[in-house]
C-alpha cells in the first residue's frame, strides 16, 4: 500500500502537523484548506490508516501518523537530495552551494571569498544565510545548508558531532580595540594586563565572553564591563564613541573601522578562535563545496590586514 503514497500529500502532512492545523498549514503552503484536507484524506487512504484525529476544532495526531511523520523528513530529504544531484549532473560547470556563515564573517571575509570563486565558476551559485554555530551546525545536519563556515574555541574542549567533517581553514586571534588617542594605540603590540584599568565593551553571554574573561583572568585582572553586544560593529562603534575599550577578532580589521579607532594585535592573550569549514559526513554533497573551501584558504592570507594576520592552515597541514 505505500508503494502508491504521493509525496505531495507528504509534504502537506508535515505542514499540518507542523503548523497543527489545516487553516495555518494551507497559508503557509498558498492554497486553500480545502485541498489540504483532500490531501489528507487522501494520504489516509493511500496508507490505510487514520493520521489525524480531527477533534472538533482541535487536531492531534494519531500513532500511525507518528510512524509516518518519523519518516517523512527522511524521505522528503532524500528526494531533495537526488533531485540536486541530479541537476548536478546535468550541469557540471554550474550547480549551487548552500552556505551559512557567522556573521563577522560574513561582514569581513566571505564576500571577497564568493567573488573569487564565482570569477572561476560562472555558472555556479552560493546562496548565502547567516548563523552562529549554535544554529548553523544543526541546519547542517537537517541537510539545510551544504556548508557552514564557523568559528569555536579550542579552549573550550567542547565535544564534536561525528556526522559532522570539520576542516579547520585558519586561526584567528583576538585584537583590542582602542580609541585613536589612546596611549597605546601608537604601540605595535598591546599587552592585555596594560589594559586592567580599563572600561570594557564585551560580548553578551557565550563562548566569545568566556573566552574573554578567561584571558583577562589570566592576566591578573577582571574586566569592568560597562556595556555589552554580540556584533562586533557595534562594539567597535561604541569604542569609536569613547565608552570603553574591546577585544575583537582580526578579521574585524577588513571591516570599515572609523578613523577614531585603532585595532592592534594582543601581546601575551592567546585569545583565539579556529575558523572551520563544516560539511556533513553522509549525504550529497554539490561538486563545488570543495572548490568553494579551496578558495576560502587561498583567499585568505591574501585578505588579511598587514600586522592583523590569520594563522592559516594550509591543506598539507590536514593531512
Amino acid at each position: 500500500m505505500f508503494a502508491s503514497v504521493d509525496t505531495t500529500r507528504l509534504a502537506v502532512f508535515r505542514q499540518v502537523v507542523t503548523c497543527g492545523s489545516f487553516t495555518a498549514a494551507a497559508a503557509a503552503l498558498g492554497i486553500s484548506q480545502p485541498a489540504v484536507s483532500q490531501h489528507i484524506a487522501r494520504l489516509e487512504q493511500e496508507v490505510g490508516m487514520q493520521l489525524l484525529d480531527r477533534a472538533g476544532r482541535g487536531m492531534r495526531i494519531t500513532y500511525p501518523g507518528k510512524v509516518l511523520l518519523h519518516h517523512t523528513e527522511g524521505l522528503l530529504s532524500h528526494l531533495r537530495e537526488a533531485t540536486r544531484e541530479l541537476t548536478a549532473l546535468a550541469h557540471p560547470d554550474g550547480g549551487e552551494v548552500r552556505m551559512v556563515t557567522f556573521p563577522s564573517a560574513a561582514a569581513t571575509i566571505v564576500p571577497p571569498v564568493v567573488g573569487t570563486f564565482r570569477r572561476a565558476l560562472p555558472k555556479a551559485k552560493v546562496l548565502l544565510s547567516e548563523a552562529d554555530p549554535a544554529v548553523a551546525l544543526p541546519r547542517l545536519l537537517m541537510g539545510d545548508a551544504d556548508l557552514a563556515l564557523v568559528y569555536d574555541y579550542p579552549a573550550a574542549g567542547e565535544p564534536r558531532d561525528p556526522r559532522l567533517r570539520w576542516e579547520v581553514v585558519a586561526d584567528d586571534r583576538m585584537a583590542v580595540v582602542l580609541p585613536a588617542g589612546h596611549p597605546l594605540a601608537a604601540t605595535a603590540e598591546v599587552p592585555l594586563a596594560a589594559l586592567a584599568g580599563e572600561q570594557w565593551i564585551a560580548p553578551n553571554p557565550c563562548p566569545c565572553l568566556d573566552a574573554f574573561v578567561g584571558a583577562c583572568r589570566g592576566a591578573r585582572f577582571d574586566p569592568d564591563i560597562v556595556s555589552m553586544s554580540n556584533d562586533y560593529a557595534a562594539m567597535i562603534g561604541l569604542v569609536s564613541a569613547g565608552i570603553g575599550v574591546a577585544v575583537v577578532p582580526r578579521i574585524m580589521a577588513r571591516a570599515p573601522l572609523p578613523a577614531t579607532v585603532a585595532v592592534r594585535p594582543l601581546r601575551d592573550a592567546r585569545i583565539s578562535r579556529s575558523i572551520a569549514a563544516v560539511t556533513r559526513t553522509t549525504g550529497y554533497q554539490p561538486p563545488a563545496t570543495d572548490r568553494l573551501v579551496a578558495t576560502l584558504r587561498e583567499e585568505l592570507a591574501r585578505l588579511a590586514v598587514p600586522g592583523l594576520q590569520l594563522d592559516v592552515r594550509t591543506a598539507a597541514e590536514l593531512r
